[in-house]
């Protein structure tokens, strides 16, 4: 279980050290952004971090710099350490990134080498579907968070050499029970098959491959053109220890799943939960049709990017009453045409924004692409009263997201699009809601230029992670 903590939620201090670390925030900073805002938006952030309940406590307060996109890493913030007993700084760590980034929005603190004390990171770079961060270690010996051959390693990003090549994985999952890191990627090249995920463990610092996914496309596009060979460490050396065609994820390394109950009446098969609690969800209405929501890949016109024509983004709000960090999302929707998407690993692109007005704000809080997997279901979509043809709705659920923080009691909007390769008469629209409430969701024709439009009704979704504040053990 990845037990990823926001160190926000660590800040058990003793009474001693309230006249130090006492009135620091208890909630996410307001700048949630990862990417660049205004200067003023980048104030410094603090933190309570207690890297073992009756440990030390230590003050951290994280400063981003703004700067322009550089061609070689630059010292672009700084990490400040100080003793909450007394004040006293400790260490200063500079972060070095060519992208401008806010590294308080993605400052995280868990036990990344399993010694029982936590570490933390922040994202220094990121792209469409990989992001690289920047670690420190507690060393207990001298009380300082420190950099070795662990972190390096974890900072360089380039785990897919086990795979005859540097590809950067676009998550990495820490299991503190197994003692183990996993790394996600889908694989050099991006075969279309879905993603991968390996296996380390961590000796001397160093990690040490104990099991591997080869992803491979035998065919054209269907599932089983789709092979994956795995390996496993056994007697000091990698052997291969079984084949599957179809595309992870491996049933032996899917994510951890809820029990059936826990699913949609709708699913025609047992669909695992992303990893996390529920922790908002708006039920599917099969019966109205849903909002088109397709984007294309970018491409070059008049020496700027644009979508293609047609595209559109759909959106709808949602209110966490309590702050959380969400890790996996499940959506419905349906194509326009004969396609069934089921072991195809469709591309989507999932963005958060925060309010503006009541639409969505210009600046996103977070947007990647993913692979969900995808799942038939037993609702029909029927365009046309007395049509006995209908669209059939599939259930998509992306498992493991970065952690996206989100603060409570504050209106937050969710965009999931189709990314279609090429222009395509075949859209793909996402199902709305059954929920009794009015609602709220948004859409605009024109990714780049155009505006939000109000739109009233809710779609069809759920989010996974879990509530900030808690401590799983």
């Amino acid at each position: 279980m990845w037990r990823l903590l926001s160190v926000v939620a660590l800040c058990g201090m003793p009474a001693l050290w309230a006249d130090v670390c006492g009135g620091l925030p208890t909630g996410l900073p307001k700048s949630a952004n990862y990417g660049p805002g205004p200067k003023d938006d980048l104030h410094p952030v603090s933190f309570q971090l207690s890297v073992k309940q009756g440990g030390p406590a230590f003050h951290i307060t994280v400063r981003s710099f703004l700067h322009e996109l550089a061609d070689r890493p630059i010292h672009a913030g700084d990490i400040e350490v100080a003793r909450c007993q007394d004040g006293k700084r400790l260490q200063l760590l500079p972060i070095l990134s060519d992208q401008p980034l806010d590294f308080g929005a993605s400052f995280h603190a868990e036990d990344i080498n399993f010694d029982g004390y936590l570490d933390f990171s922040v994202l220094t770079e990121f792209g469409a579907k990989w992001g690289s961060r920047s670690y420190w270690v507690y060393d207990p010996a001298s009380g300082l968070f420190v950099q070795n051959a662990l972190t390096r390693e974890l900072s360089e990003n380039c785990f897919a050499a086990a795979h005859g090549g540097c590809y950067g994985a676009y998550y990495i999952d820490f299991d503190p029970k197994k003692r183990e890191i996993r790394t996600h990627h889908f694989g050099i090249g991006n075969t279309g098959c879905g993603a991968g995920a390996d296996r380390y463990r961590v000796e001397n610092n160093r990690l040490i491959l104990v099991h591997i996914e080869e992803i491979t496309k035998t065919g054209t596009f269907l599932p089983r053109d789709c092979e994956v060979t795995v390996s496993d460490l056994i007697g000091g050396t990698l052997r291969v220890t079984g084949v599957r065609r179809g595309g992870p994820p491996s049933p032996l390394e899917a994510p951890p799943s809820k029990p059936p109950a826990a699913q949609s009446p709708s699913s025609r098969e047992p669909v695992s939960s992303p990893r996390g609690d529920l922790l908002y969800e708006r039920p599917l209405d099969g019966h109205q049709e849903g909002l088109f929501s397709n984007i294309g890949e970018r491409h070059q016109e008049g020496g700027g990017q644009a979508s293609f024509p047609g595209a559109a983004s759909a959106a709808t709000a949602f209110v966490f009453p309590d702050a959380a960090e969400i890790t996996g999302v499940r959506w419905y929707g349906y194509y326009t045409c004969k396609i069934n998407p089921v072991g195809r690993s469709p591309n989507f692109y999932i963005s958060f924004f925060s309010d503006s007005d009541g639409l969505p704000a210009s600046e996103r809080i977070f947007s990647d692409a993913a692979q969900p997997h995808v799942s038939e279901t037993a609702a029909r979509v029927v365009p046309n009263p007395g049509s006995v043809v209908g669209y059939e709705v599939y259930v998509f659920t992306a498992y493991s997201l970065p952690p996206i923080s989100i603060p409570a009691g504050r209106r937050t909007w969710i965009s999931i699009s189709e990314q279609s390769e090429a222009p395509s008469p075949c859209e793909w629209l996402w199902n709305r809601s059954s929920s009794v409430d009015a609602g709220t969701s948004a859409v605009r024709e024109n990714i780049r230029f155009s505006k939000w439009t109000l739109l009233q009704g809710n779609l069809a979704f759920a989010l996974y992670g879990k509530k900030i504040g808690t401590v799983a053990h």
